[in-house]
Parts: structure tokens; sequence; C-alpha cells
């Protein structure tokens, strides 16, 4: 059984069987025009020539051999095709045959000729058996009857010569075109193998970052597919980085606590016996690190669960979910006030349960980082082209050129402050990613006099 490869074609097998097929399409349809118009002509001569010898006949008014013989010496003949030619008469039966414009009467060929039973096949097309083809016309004059058969042997020779002339052609130009279509299939080609062997070369380490490829100027098409391959490329480093980088600061993020835990247990099995009053601080100490590790997992299966995620938006009623949870959502920010400035009778296309995330987990962020004595705003606006869903505090603000880094995993403006507020720096990853999700983007700009605005936006079509 032949393997995959085997039975795929290659360039040059296609380019080699399009070109034959051109060609050979191309010269039999020339060959046939050909064939029908030189066939066509002669036939059209032959049959002109047949006609005037057969009026030569008639105007000759032959009725006896002397007769006969004057009409050969004095007549002209045009044809070039052999005849035989038979005149009957009341006293006589004169034949004769033509060849090489040579008259011979009462030749053996034309007794055996006339011998021969004669086929009719269309019009006056006959054929004589050992003979071959003939134009047969027979004609009356009172007494006199002529017969005339001109051969089409010449007419079937010169065809038969130009078939194989032009089988000769057909054969010599399939093989300039296989030639010629093997050059090309190496010149198309081979900007496509080096591109292959160059993919097969950056795939054999998949978990190594893989150098770009180097595309061909020409052709355009193998030039699309190699930087099509190349940004491909990159998009694979970016993951692999991300990758990379998630994975090191999961380990180091779930490492933290696991090593108090088992710090505080050892403390427990070491000093517990001697000192029993360090027990229920480990063991609280314990409790607080278990729970801190369950919180990251259980942001990273939400920040998984989101990166798979597929889900269907439908109409909400924006308005009335964000002043719901506003009010829902207060008694937990004491003694910080939340103020609402949402409008009504706002609506977007998206998930309920993903919505109300995104708002309680950019509320948690700005009750971490924002003074106990300063308010925390929560609006919606929306205007011909947009609708915002904002999210203000008066904190310390973010720094601009670290604006875009906060929505990165694990990623802490203030790694010295933020040892002292709880989090796994994940929720803004996640929250980036549930707006993505209900088809909106997010952005962070300065508050007045401080802080910061997390903004989402939603277009309208």
């Amino acid at each position: 059984m032949p393997t995959k490869n085997a039975a795929t074609p290659t360039y040059e097998q296609l380019i080699n069987q399009a070109v034959k097929r051109l060609v050979l399409i191309i010269t039999l349809a020339i060959s046939a025009i050909i064939l029908i118009v030189v066939g066509t002509q002669q036939t059209v001569n032959t049959t002109h020539e047949a006609h005037d010898l057969m009026n030569s006949l008639h105007q000759a008014n032959i009725k006896d051999v002397p007769s006969f013989i004057h009409w050969n010496n004095t007549t002209t003949r045009n044809s070039k095709q052999p005849a035989f030619i038979r005149v009957t008469t009341n006293d006589a039966t004169l034949t004769t045959t033509t060849k090489n414009k040579q008259t011979i009467l009462t030749s053996p060929s034309s007794k055996a000729f006339f011998a021969k039973n004669q086929t009719k096949l269309l019009g006056s097309l006959v054929y004589v058996r050992g003979f071959g083809f003939f134009l047969a016309y027979s004609q009356k004059d009172g007494q006199n009857t002529y017969q005339l058969w001109v051969s089409l042997r010449r007419l079937i020779n010169s065809l038969l010569v130009l078939i194989v002339l032009i089988i000769i052609v057909m054969l010599a130009t399939l093989a300039l075109g296989t030639w010629w279509a093997h050059r090309l299939a190496l010149r198309l080609s081979a900007p496509t193998i080096a591109l292959l062997h160059e993919t097969k070369y950056t795939s054999n380490d998949p978990e190594a970052d893989q150098p770009t490829l180097t595309v061909p100027s020409s052709p355009r098409e193998i030039t699309d597919l190699g930087q099509a391959f190349n940004e491909l490329l990159v998009a694979q480093n970016q993951r692999l980085q991300h990758e990379r980088q998630f994975i090191s600061d999961a380990s180091h993020e779930l490492r933290t606590p696991i090593a108090a835990i088992r710090g505080n247990l050892s403390l427990i099995r070491r000093r517990g016996d001697a000192h029993p009053e360090v027990i229920p601080e480990s063991l609280s100490f314990i409790d607080e690190e278990s729970l801190r590790m369950q919180h990251l997992i259980e942001n990273l299966l939400h920040l998984s669960r989101a990166d798979r995620a597929k889900i269907e938006l439908s109409d909400q009623d924006l308005s009335y979910l964000v002043l719901q949870l506003g009010e829902h959502y207060q008694p937990s920010l004491a003694p910080q006030a939340l103020k609402l400035a949402v409008d009504q009778n706002i609506h977007v296309k998206g998930n309920a349960e993903m919505l109300q995330q995104i708002i309680v987990a950019l509320l948690d962020n700005a009750h971490k980082y924002s003074p106990h004595d300063q308010p925390i705003t929560l609006g919606l606006t929306q205007t011909k082209q947009q609708i915002q869903l904002t999210v203000a505090d008066l904190g310390e603000g973010i720094p601009d050129d670290q604006k875009a880094a906060v929505f990165q995993r694990f990623y802490r403006v203030d790694q010295s402050r933020s040892q002292a507020i709880e989090g796994s720096g994940l929720g803004l990853a996640i929250v980036q990613q549930l707006v993505s999700l209900n088809q909106a983007t997010i952005k962070i700009v300065n508050n007045h006099p401080q802080g910061s605005i997390f903004t989402i936006v939603w277009s309208k079509n």
C-alpha cells in the first residue's frame, strides 16, 4: 500500500500533468482544425476537377473510339487524382484510366476496376475493394452514358502524411513541455522547499523559542505564507513565555504558603510538647496560609476556565445589574463609602454571571488600594458611540508605565506594599479575560486629584 507522501503529487508532477494536458489539448485542437480545413479544401478541389472532367466528356459528344481518342488528345486534364472513365454508347463501351497524365484505353487495371463490387457510402463517395475510396459520378446524354470515378488515394495519403507530421510535432512539443515543466517546477518549488526545511528545523524543539523563518521575496503566495508562519511563531513564542512566566509565578506564590505551613507544623512537632502555647498561634497561621493557597488555586482555576471559555452572550440590563450589585456590596466596603452614578436603561450584550464577577473584582481591587476614609465611585454612562462602566478610587494611583502591566498574571505594582495587602495578583488578569469574552475593552486612566479609574467600554455598532 503506498504511503501518504508517495500518493501526494509534487509540484513537478502537478505542473507536468497540467502542461501535458494543455499541450495535448492545443495540439489536438489545432490538428483537428488543420485536418478539417485541408481535407475539406482537397475534397472540394477534387470534386471541382471531377465536375470539370465530366462536363468535358458531356460536351465532347463521343460516339465511337476515334472520337473518344480525339477527346483524350485534345482535352487538357487538370485532374491531379487517378481516375477511371467509362463511356457507354450504342456501339461500344470505352474505358480509360488516368495516372500521371497518361491515358490508357481498356487497360487491364480498368478492366479489373470495373469487375469489382462497389459499395456506396455517402453521396458520391464509394468504396471499391482493392482500389480504395472514389468519388463516383454518372451522367446520361441521349444514347451516351458517361461514368467517372476519381480516386481519393492521393488525398488520403496527404492527410496521413499530415497526421504523422502532427503526431511527430505533438511528441516533440510534449517532450519540450515536460522539460520546461521540470525546470519551472524546480524554480517554483525551491522557495517552498527552503521554507519547509526551515519549518522542520524550527519544530525540532517545541518547548524552545522558535526563530523566525527566512521569507523568500517571490512568489507572492510563498512570501505571504512565510510571513503568516512568522506571525504564528511570534504568537507561539509569546504564549510559551507567558506560560513559563505563569508557571514560575504560580510556583512561587504556592511555595510561600506551603513553606509557612510546613514551618509551623515543624514548630509544633519540635516545641509543641514543651511549649503548648505556640500551638494555637501556629494553627491560626496554618489556617490563614491554607486559605490563602485555596484562594490562589481558585483564581488559577477561574483564569484557566476564562482562557478556554466559550460563552453565549445575550441582552443584559446593565443599569439594573450595577445598581443591584452596588446595594449588596455596600456593607462589605465599610467604612469606605460607595457612590453610584448610574444612568437608567442601558443594555449590553454579555453574560450576567461574568459581568457580576467583573464588577465585584474591580470593587475589591478599589477597596484594597484605597484609603478607608475615601469613597469609591461606581458609574455607568452611554453616548451615541459607546457604553462606559467605571470604577474610580482615590488611592495612590498607578504609574503610567505600569498601567498595562497590572493586567499581567501575578503582577503587583508595589511589591513591598503589596505584601501587606491580601491577594494573588490574578484578579485583574481574570477581569481582563472576562471583559474580552464579553466583547469589551478595559483601560486605566488617572483620577483627580489622585487615584485610578478602571473603565470598561462597549462599542455601539
